[in-house]
């Protein structure tokens, strides 16, 4: 090999050289940086994995919250349909108690007006006989006597009774 300008011990060397340095390059080396990649790309793909599922998560949370959103928006409305009923109800009764005291007042103020009525009545109706017993008595000239001032007084009253 001579002839090729090749020396023997040098080639052997360098081979030798040449496989020590790629078995310490590939120990050293290679092994921890594919190591260190795939590593790294099972964190991206973890990553992505775990992204996914957020995203998932996210959309069945999302979901949850509209349904429970609506949910609420019907109760709501029931809540207020109820409330509203109550009032209506409350304002009915209301209106018939109302109603009842006015005509629980109305009648009251009737009878007071019908007493007095007949109070004011039976005040003129006592006026009169005295008027008329007066009257009689100048026109005759004369007290009328007990009896007979008794019994015009009652046909007195009992005219004006008939009037009314």
């Amino acid at each position: 090999m001579d002839k090729l300008g090749v020396d023997l011990p040098l080639l052997i060397s360098q081979i030798v050289n040449f496989c020590l340095l790629a078995f310490l390059l590939n120990t050293f080396l290679y092994k921890p940086v594919l190591n260190a990649l795939q590593a790294r790309s099972e964190r991206i793909r973890e990553s992505l994995d775990n992204a996914e599922k957020v995203k998932q998560q996210l959309a069945r949370v999302d979901a949850d919250y509209e349904a429970k959103l609506q949910e609420a928006r019907r109760e709501g409305q029931t809540i207020i349909s109820q409330a509203q009923e109550r009032a209506r109800a409350q304002e009915a009764e209301l209106l018939v108690v109302a109603r009842n005291n006015a005509a629980k007042i109305e009648e009251e103020a009737r009878g007071k007006v019908e007493q007095e009525r007949q109070q004011v009545l039976r005040g003129l109706q006592g006026q009169l006989a005295s008027l008329v017993t007066e009257t009689a008595s100048n026109v005759l000239g004369r007290e009328l006597q007990t009896k007979g001032h008794d019994e015009l007084i009652n046909k007195s009253i009992d005219q004006l009774g008939r009037l009314n």
